[in-house]
């Protein structure tokens, strides 16, 4: 597989480690209806946010990331996937989406980045 890349001169990438912890954070706080550390109460949406989803997002970053970008995942490459998964049912999921956005992303200073990366696109 390495050869191929160097024979299609795809940049090299890394695992982007901390774009999984925050998929992965994100997905399991949506899910449960409460954040990490049990401060918070969150909405779920209607959509199951499996495993799937969350491998299918970062695959979708890392494609754009590698393709379109520098070959490093960061927020911008996973919040089009992200707000995806999320949103499926736009009447319903997009308020519960936004209210996570300001009342749990915002707050988390070093995810600025995400918040405006999926601020952007709902």
């Amino acid at each position: 597989m390495e050869k191929l890349g160097k024979a299609l001169e795809l940049p090299t990438t890394t695992t982007p480690i901390e774009e999984v912890r925050r998929l992965v954070t994100i997905f399991r706080e949506l899910r449960s209806g409460q954040t990490e550390n049990g401060q918070a109460k969150v909405k779920s949406p209607s959509s199951t946010l499996s495993t799937a989803e969350a491998i299918s997002v970062m695959n979708s970053g890392i494609a754009l990331a590698t393709h379109f970008g520098d070959g490093q995942v960061g927020a911008k490459d996973i919040a089009a996937g992200l707000t995806g998964a999320v949103i499926k049912d736009p009447s319903q999921d997009t308020a519960i989406w936004e209210e996570y956005l300001e009342l749990v992303i915002r707050e988390r200073k070093e995810w600025k980045d995400l918040y405006q990366a999926c601020r952007e696109l709902v």
